[in-house]
């Protein structure tokens, strides 16, 4: 193994001088897990309500995965507790470094739920990630107003939007690719896939608990619409 010091390095990197990278890895055969749920709603043959995250990442992943478990949690308490006109289906999809293996299967077992879906809606990385901005992906405009509102309601502004037409990032990406309405909301990081994500500095808990009020309130409105 060669070892550079720090001035032959700076000078090799001011150079742009090529280098080889070796890496010994393996493969270990493992099962995984999606974390699914349903609320029943009064008629069943209204379109269900999806409502998605990931659980699975790269080292403790506190802020990048947390968040979005907490808004997925919160909306199945407040939709738990709510009289609701059609069903509510929750997913926390597994696989989700390694091709997004989760949300496959789930379709999979399921091919006619992306375009039957009233909607699905996605909690992406680091909601509630201290200082950071946000991002929201609406599949149409009365989705995206959708979000706008009910983050409005908890003093939560949007900061970005994902261009319409184009693919969002993660798992919701595949609804996009087969036609499904969707909204995405995701938010920045200084710690992306860094074994410093951990608790409890990457979650600010009062930020991240009005987006979870926001969409847990929001989830309901549309889980008791009549049509």
């Amino acid at each position: 193994m060669l070892y550079l010091s720090r001035s032959r390095s700076a000078h090799q990197t001011q150079q742009r001088a090529a280098a080889t990278l070796v890496a010994q890895v393996g493969r270990t055969t493992a099962r995984a897990y999606n974390v699914i749920a349903k609320i029943e709603g009064r008629d069943p043959k209204l379109a269900p309500l999806v409502i998605m995250t990931p659980y699975s990442g790269w080292w403790q992943c506190t802020g990048e995965r947390g968040g979005g478990l907490a808004c997925w949690l919160e909306a199945m308490r407040t939709l738990g507790a709510g009289k609701l006109e059609r069903d509510c289906l929750f997913v926390a999809c597994s696989g989700h470094e390694i091709g997004f293996l989760g949300i496959d299967a789930y379709i999979n077992g399921r091919p006619d739920l992306i375009t039957r879906a009233h909607a699905w809606i996605y909690f992406g990385a680091n909601i509630g990630a201290p200082g950071q901005p946000n991002l929201i992906h609406a599949s149409d405009d009365a989705l995206e107003q959708w979000t706008i509102a009910v983050m409005g309601k908890e003093g939560l502004n949007v900061n970005g939007k994902g261009e319409r037409g184009s693919v969002p990032r993660g798992e919701i990406g595949a609804v996009h690719r087969g036609g499904g309405r969707y909204v995405a909301v995701l938010c920045g990081t200084n710690l992306f896939h860094n074994a410093a994500d951990r608790w409890p500095d990457e979650v600010d808990v009062a930020t991240l608990a009005r987006y979870a009020s926001a969409f847990a309130n929001g989830a309901l409105e549309l889980a008791r619409q009549p049509g």
